[in-house]
């Protein structure tokens, strides 16, 4: 009997030991982020928001730090997260630009979150689904969002009122894009030479994304040709018919076109004092939504900044919880949303009405844009999914269609051929 007592007394102070040592050792956790905004527009002192979430989180947690690497610019940032992995160094969560997000998944380098979602409770009915669905396929959760920007339409307000055209409203469609593009070019000092604009930057994609449309399947690997598509190459070609000049970015910047795409987060930051005195400082200019086709919407395409933890993380769990705490915690999302340049994640967040009056204080009085459109901006938006298909299937695309609009071929069938072209390309 006593040798049992003292076995048993032995295994209690072998567990309590272990208890203790575990409690008391230090987990460290790599953090992957980049130095500069992903969206290549000055940036805010972004590490003094993370280096306070990190703080809140070793409080939390005493035995646990956090640590990040600093001077990782955008341009190094896929080359440095690629090493890391290659190399089995230690990384345990990340920042993941949507260029690089299918990569990532296609490796197998992120883990499922679907599990801790669950373990979780996170209501995912909370995000905007644009910017959930940017981190799935299949249903399966690969990276939760952490900011978003939307593409909106930039707009000459100067140039307008030169012509006696009113500010367009957040629900105009291409007939109205068109007919304000059809007065705007013209030729203004009578040499016979087209020297003021209407658009500058349109693009296919945008194009069929706002005529309820979607080129490339990712889940068959496949493109579909249908008529909404064929909608908008012709619209195309009617609008790049008002001139043949090749334009160029700078002559939007010095204000010889009244429409440009462009990301929010151009608008967020260029928009406000100081910036707005270095950019785009010879005429007035303002953001509304992209237009809708004829069989559309006002849709926009939204790229989104997320969250992942590394498959190979020795503290998943941990990873997880700390990375949910930057995406899913609306006081941290607020914070985000109100000192960078994008649009917070969080339904709740972009309506609120401190939120709004906080980011209305930012700009002039001469600005138009509600910023409470954003909301819908974002319920109506696509997500950006970048892979290497992708990125093929664009490239055909946008050649044959920059073809098409300069020439008078039959749309439908150089489109149906097209699509017989990549899909051969695709399936091999």
């Amino acid at each position: 009997m006593k040798k049992l007592i003292l076995l048993i007394a032995i295994i209690a102070t072998i567990i309590t030991g272990t208890i203790i040592y575990y409690q008391n050792r230090t987990i460290t956790l790599h953090l992957a982020m980049m130095t500069g905004s992903n969206w290549d527009v000055p940036e805010y002192d972004s590490f003094t928001q993370i280096d306070e979430a990190i703080a809140r989180f070793e409080d939390k947690y005493p035995n646990v730090k956090i640590t990040y690497e600093t001077g990782i610019t955008p341009e190094l940032y896929d080359e440095y997260v690629a090493r890391k992995i290659i190399k089995h160094e230690p990384l345990d969560m990340m920042f993941i630009p949507s260029s690089i997000l299918n990569d990532l998944i296609n490796c197998n380098a992120l883990e499922p979150l679907n599990k801790y979602i669950v373990n979780y409770h996170l209501d995912t009915n909370k995000y905007y689904s644009s910017s959930l669905e940017s981190g799935m396929i299949d249903n399966v959760i690969y990276s939760l969002p952490y900011e978003s920007v939307p593409r909106v339409m930039f707009v000459n307000k100067t140039l307008l009122e030169k012509e006696n055209i009113a500010m367009p409203d957040n629900d105009w469609t291409w007939q109205d894009f068109y007919n304000i593009c059809k007065q705007i070019t013209k030729d203004t000092n009578n040499d016979n030479i087209i020297d003021q604009f209407g658009i500058y930057g349109y693009s296919f994609e945008d194009a069929y994304y706002s005529n309820d449309s979607i080129l490339y399947d990712e889940k068959t690997n496949t493109i579909s040709v249908n008529n909404n598509i064929i909608e908008a190459v012709s619209f195309l070609r009617n609008i790049n018919k008002l001139h043949n000049e090749r334009l160029s970015s700078e002559m939007f910047d010095k204000g010889y076109v009244a429409f440009c795409p462009m990301d929010y987060s151009n608008y967020r930051t260029y928009k406000p004092y100081p910036w707005r005195v270095k950019k785009y400082s010879n005429f007035e200019w303002d953001c509304i939504t992209m237009p809708s086709g004829y069989s559309g919407d006002n849709t926009s395409l939204i790229n989104t900044l997320s969250l992942g933890v590394l498959q190979n993380s020795k503290h998943k769990e941990l990873a997880f919880e700390f990375i949910q705490s930057l995406s899913y915690d609306e006081s941290y999302q607020t914070e985000l949303v109100i000192n960078s340049q994008g649009v917070s994640v969080l339904k709740e967040v972009m309506t609120s009405q401190v939120v709004i009056d906080t980011l209305n204080q930012d700009n002039p009085g001469d600005s138009t844009f509600n910023l409470s459109v954003l909301n819908e901006i974002m319920n109506n938006g696509i997500p950006v999914k970048y892979s290497e298909e992708y990125n093929q299937v664009m490239q055909l695309a946008d050649a044959k269609v920059d073809e098409l609009i300069n020439n008078d071929d039959d749309i439908k069938n150089a489109m149906v051929r097209l699509q017989l072209q990549i899909n051969a390309m695709l399936q091999k």
